[in-house]
């Protein structure tokens, strides 16, 4: 065994693996002649449904013999040192004795099925803490506890207790994805998505993840030959750095990685809670997140199967230019609706792919797109065949969209057969849509060639997109992941500024400065007279706004005055501001006057924020400022560290983005100047380190071309 760096993260380790997943050994603690119970299932398992030619020993208090095997009294007296892997079906009262009699045997990988720990609250979170320590003095690796175990079907070894196993990859094509789920209930759902011809093989449930986790398994795949492809369905995210460092290394290795997350709800999050004691995370940062390091989000099961599916079939590339094929006017009218819906496009027909088609079929047949050849095909198989060699020759369609309406049992056989003999030699991805309720012989036979039928119009729209994101989203991460090491802007300070928390705006800006980030002319003022004084040098109209201690958001308690256009009305300002600093209990002690700043006026105001986030740590976010940012909600996100090109990535997944450009005859904005200003602040943040929680930039006003940019205002936390 080795745990070796990643290459994503130096402080992020993984270990090989390699004992769990080919060992040598295999204890079972918890061993049952009983039939039916999962004492006696695991060994079934173990001995008759996998190809597991290792020692086993078995272990039951009442000894015995089971299956030719001595049942031992103890651990302490299998007469064996070193085991691989143990796997333990004992109550939870027992693990803590259990896992020290492991220890103390030498055993390299405990998988612990029972529940019972952390997910039913703080007395099951103090006995894993026990449970993660005996384990790190000892050396010994905890793969869960509450999981449903190990599943590998390449070859075949079951450390798992479910009645199902022996049914995993009897059925359809054995295909090369790898699963990962934190539950057990979602991930047998998925592993008997063979019945449709999407086949896992291997699956890790990883339950509570007390020690090993999501990631371990993901960045197992990722180096995994056998695997081309990875899924995973995740409750909570345990460590940010490992998700993202395990994600980082499937992506090197060219394999899709597709993310079912699930708890992004309030309702979904306390369920997750109470379910494997995960932490959910804010869904926004996870979805940036998945977007930055290539990952696929699919939002259900079936998506999830579909997507699999399709790219397990055709790989990652652009599907955006569809072809819809029928022998249904109306379904095909009705894919062209959902083609539009899902913002791809109907591919174009060449005029010779026409005039090819138009030698077979019927002369009723409409032949652009969607190619309807009407019910003349069910009755003329073969001119399915000749029908759709041309449109595989075309090189304007991505992928032929099949709509299957109904099951005319031989019929749609025929049909699909023909065909299929056509799809399975052509560059083309294929796709059936298998729209009846009723199934035959023809939608068996999709699936036993590894064509698996997708079950509705919308999800074969949601795949052929996903997949299509995939590929360009796959350039544009290899792109930018090259370029997180950017040059700094120029001019940052050497050292980590020196800072006393809580900051107040005059502060804050203070610091920006340092950075590079401009304020506008502005000073800071003790009374009133000093107010006006400050106003008349800075030049009318001006802003007056509140300097107190902890005091965020100034404008709420009327600590903001703006459009002073005389000494008079900044006397008045700052003696209204001082009375509704002290109607609203701000202390007499934190108040350090008001700022007087110049008005900026004319410029698209937007905000730059930072905070850390719980699970994956600092997070930006970028997008429409001012007083209005949450009605607006316009703001996208970005974890750090992050390129100049993946800030500009963020940036243009915002509406806003769009009033930076020049549009009838207004300027264009200095968008340039904002994305360094991003760097800079993003910089500073990075600086003042893990004691402050956020930065705000808010707004920051973008001027004309060439201008630059302007802190109007800024919150340290």
């Amino acid at each position: 065994m080795s745990a070796s760096p990643s290459q994503f993260d130096p402080n992020v380790r993984f270990d090989d693996l390699v004992e769990l997943t080919r060992p040598r050994s295999v204890m079972i603690v918890g061993a049952s002649s009983k039939p039916g119970t999962l004492g006696h299932t695991t060994v079934v398992n173990v001995l008759e449904h996998s190809d597991f030619d290792g020692e086993v020993y078995l272990v039951n208090p009442k000894g015995g013999e089971l299956f030719g095997k001595p049942l031992h009294a103890s651990v302490a007296a299998v007469p064996a040192q070193g085991i691989d892997v143990a796997l333990l079906l004992v109550p939870a009262e027992s693990a803590v004795d259990t896992l020290r009699a492991c220890a103390d045997k030498g055993v390299r990988y405990v998988i612990v099925f029972t529940g019972g720990f952390a997910e039913l609250g703080e007395a099951g979170r103090t006995v894993e803490a026990e449970m993660l320590a005996l384990a790190q003095r000892s050396g010994m690796r905890l793969y869960g506890p509450n999981c449903a175990g190990m599943t590998m079907l390449a070859p075949r070894l079951g450390l798992t207790f479910s009645t199902e196993f022996r049914n995993d990859g009897r059925t359809g094509k054995l295909s090369s994805i790898g699963l990962v789920t934190q539950g057990g209930g979602l991930g047998r759902s998925l592993m008997q998505g063979n019945e449709r011809g999407v086949c896992f093989s291997r699956w890790f449930s990883t339950g509570n993840e007390l020690d090993l986790d999501s990631a371990d398994f993901i960045n197992w795949l990722a180096h995994d030959p056998g695997t081309d492809l990875i899924c995973t369905v995740m409750e909570g995210i345990r460590s940010g750095p490992r998700f993202i460092a395990a994600a980082a290394a499937a992506r090197r290795a060219g394999k899709p990685l597709i993310a079912l997350k699930i708890g992004r709800s309030d309702f979904g999050k306390k369920a997750a809670q109470s379910h494997t004691a995960s932490l959910a995370g804010e869904d926004a940062v996870n979805d940036a997140v998945f977007s930055q390091y290539g990952v696929i989000r699919v939002e259900d099961l079936d998506e999830l199967l579909d997507v699999a599916s399709l790219i397990s079939r055709v790989g990652a590339r652009s599907l955006r230019n569809i072809c819809v094929y029928s022998s249904s006017g109306g379904a095909g009218v009705l894919s062209a609706d959902k083609v539009g819906e899902a913002g791809l496009s109907m591919a174009v027909l060449a005029d010779e792919t026409v005039a090819e088609m138009a030698r077979h079929a019927p002369a009723y047949a409409a032949l652009t797109n969607p190619v309807d050849l009407t019910t003349k095909a069910l009755t003329d198989p073969d001119l399915a065949r000749r029908c759709l060699a041309p449109l595989f020759a075309d090189p304007g369609v991505d992928a032929v969209l099949y709509p299957i309406t109904s099951n005319y049992s031989a019929s749609t056989e025929g049909l699909v057969r023909n065909m299929l003999a056509v799809a399975q030699g052509g560059a083309k991805a294929f796709v059936p849509v298998w729209m009846s309720s009723r199934r035959g012989p023809a939608h068996d036979l999709l699936i036993q060639e590894g064509f698996a039928p997708v079950y509705s119009l919308r999800n074969a729209m949601l795949a052929l997109k996903r997949v299509s994101g995939y590929a360009a989203q796959a350039v544009e991460v290899a792109q930018a992941a090259g370029g997180v090491e950017d040059t700094a802007p120029a001019g940052l300070p050497a050292a980590a500024p020196a800072v006393q928390l809580p900051c107040n705006e005059a502060q804050a800006k203070a610091l920006l400065a340092q950075y590079g980030v401009r304020a506008p002319r502005e000073s800071q003022a003790a009374t009133a007279e000093d107010a006006a004084e400050a106003a008349r040098a800075i030049g009318f109209p001006v802003a007056l706004k509140l300097v107190a201690d902890g005091v965020l958001h100034k404008s709420e308690i009327g600590g903001v005055q703006l459009g002073l256009r005389d000494e008079a009305e900044v006397r008045a300002a700052f003696e209204r501001i001082l009375a509704n600093a002290a109607r609203h209990q701000v202390p007499a002690a934190a108040i350090r006057g008001a700022l007087v700043s110049e008005m900026v006026v004319n410029g698209v105001e937007m905000l730059v924020g930072l905070h850390r986030d719980e699970v994956f740590g600092p997070v930006l976010s970028v997008g429409a400022g001012g007083v209005w940012v949450e009605v607006d909600a316009d703001v996208a996100r970005c974890h750090l560290p992050a390129s100049r090109q993946q800030i500009e990535h963020a940036l243009d997944q915002t509406r806003i983005a769009r009033r930076l450009a020049s549009h009838r005859g207004l300027p264009a904005r200095d968008r340039a100047a904002l994305v360094d200003a991003v760097q800079r602040i993003a910089a500073l943040f990075t600086a003042l380190g893990d004691g402050v929680q956020s930065l705000e930039v808010n707004p920051l006003v973008v001027l004309d071309a060439g201008r630059g940019v302007v802190a109007l205002d800024a919150v340290i936390e």
